[in-house]
């Protein structure tokens, strides 16, 4: 018989705060269904419960592992529309809310992930009951952790629990079946997945986790030397963005350290193109990363004697290049395609997560819109478009001085793109690199006039940046001033 009275089906491994919750829902006229421990709970408490082996035919098999894996049950949860009006009409529950508290996987930290004790921990029945609930979100409460219930009892009692409420407690749910389930999988991952040492410094604890289908770092061989670390990751994934822009054309090498390039180069060869990134800082790829687009061969290898490094990445190794490597017994040695990645960005921050789709756009500078009345030449055309696909995978504030082979200086992250300028002008002339004639790539606009006029005076002609600043006139005109061309992307590539 039809019914107007609500419904709520509680499902609760930690009972702290269910007597008051179930009392309170029992006193605002709502009907609970549960089932095995929380049922009895909430008998004890003296609230009337209704078992869900009313609809299920069953208290449980498997020893306790199957109660509320059942068709009728999941009905009740997942009807909408005429579907839910049908069932009322047959006499048959539909809830308004699921109250579910899971399994406490964490528990599991510290145990074997293949005994049985850990495979236990893992809740099947609740995120279950919860996805279902929060799917269908437009008609049911999805009250996931018991943490979560006095705030749901008190937005009931004021009347407050409508579409928008509803939303919110989905989009948690989602939140926290997630988050549990990968919590099992990099449980389940221990012994399978390569194991990090510690993560950025040795007291912290650290685990790496490759997402389905394998790809990039998840289908890397590591064909030489020990696993990589945590930092080893961060530096070589550094490495392999930049290279991916340069992944269809001539070879490309990309030596990195702290997450940024130390130099990047191309050539005709393999070798070249090494030489040409490694000119622009002789001294900071020590203990870094070598990603290149191309084969790694003999050649290569012998221009890398003396130079010590942590990784070297290619998609393919020569045999003989490869059995050098090998004797570096330090050196780890991946093999696999470098290419972009086109998932989103997840950046955790304090109790949260920001995301984003990746920056996979590249201006050609042939495209730009000139603004200066000297326009860029051909050879400063391909300079520029080699050092603007440099400059997007720095730290901003970032500048990047090269030339058509390379970069001859680059300027990371400093507070002011000034002074990120200055250290790119400073890396070169250490390094003994001739700027007369460089091109410049700054992955942000100039908001004053001495940027362009402290480029001139390293022999800086060519500039590439993405304009926007209200006082672009004034350096358009420092450029005109010094025989400069400059050329605006209109976009703007900031790296934080």
């Amino acid at each position: 018989m039809k019914t107007n009275k609500r419904t709520a089906l509680i499902s609760v491994w930690n009972k702290d705060g269910l007597e008051n919750f179930a009392k309170g829902l029992s006193t605002l006229g709502w009907e609970l269904w549960a089932s095995g421990g929380t049922a009895d709970a909430i008998e004890k408490a003296g609230v009337d419960v209704r078992r869900t082996e009313e609809l299920t035919g069953i208290s449980s098999i498997l020893g306790g592992r199957v109660k509320t894996l059942h068709p009728e049950l999941h009905a009740s949860i997942l009807a909408d529309g005429a579907a839910r009006e049908e069932r009322l009409l047959e006499g048959k529950p539909v809830f308004d809310m699921v109250a579910v508290d899971f399994y406490p996987f964490y528990k599991a930290r510290n145990m074997d992930p293949i005994s049985r004790e850990t495979i236990e921990l893992v809740d099947i029945g609740g995120p279950t009951m919860a996805r279902g609930a929060a799917k269908n979100w437009h008609e049911v409460i999805s009250a996931t952790g018991s943490d979560i219930f006095p705030t749901v009892l008190e937005t009931i009692r004021n009347s407050e629990d409508d579409i928008h409420f509803r939303q919110e407690m989905a989009s948690r749910t989602f939140s926290i079946t997630s988050a549990y389930d990968l919590n099992v999988s990099l449980k389940l991952e221990e012994g399978v997945a390569p194991a990090l040492r510690y993560g950025e410094n040795p007291h912290q604890k650290a685990a790496v986790h490759f997402s389905w289908p394998r790809e990039g770092f998840g289908r890397s061989e590591i064909l030489g030397g020990k696993p990589l670390s945590y930092n080893n990751y961060l530096d070589a994934s550094a490495a392999c963005a930049i290279a991916a822009d340069f992944a269809s054309g001539v070879p490309c090498v990309v030596l990195a350290k702290h997450g940024n390039p130390c130099g990047v180069g191309c050539g005709s060869t393999v070798s070249d193109a090494f030489l040409n990134a490694f000119r622009a800082d002789r001294v900071s790829p020590y203990g870094g990363i070598l990603a290149s687009t191309s084969a790694v061969d003999m050649q290569l290898v012998k221009e890398l004697k003396g130079v010590f490094l942590e990784i070297v990445i290619a998609p393919e190794f020569d045999d003989d290049a490869l059995t050098r490597l090998r004797k570096r017994k330090n050196l780890r040695i991946l093999k696999m395609p470098i290419a972009a990645d086109n998932k989103l960005l997840l950046r955790s921050i304090w109790g949260g997560l920001l995301v984003q789709e990746p920056d996979l756009a590249i201006e050609n500078a042939a495209d730009c819109q000139v603004v200066t009345e000297r326009k860029p030449s051909p050879e400063e055309l391909i300079a520029l478009d080699l050092a603007w696909k440099v400059v997007k995978g720095v730290k901003s504030n970032a500048i990047v001085i090269g030339d058509s082979n390379g970069t001859l200086g680059v300027g990371i992250g400093q507070p002011s793109r000034i002074e990120s300028l200055d250290l790119a002008v400073r890396r070169a002339l250490r390094e003994g690199n001739e700027l007369v004639g460089s091109v410049l790539a700054s992955d942000a606009f100039f908001p004053f006039r001495d940027g362009p006029e402290k480029a001139a005076e390293a022999g800086v002609k060519a500039i590439i940046q993405p304009g926007g600043s209200i006082r672009d006139d004034e350096v358009i005109a420092a450029c005109n001033e010094n025989g400069i061309a400059m050329v605006f992307s209109g976009t703007r590539h900031f790296r934080h």
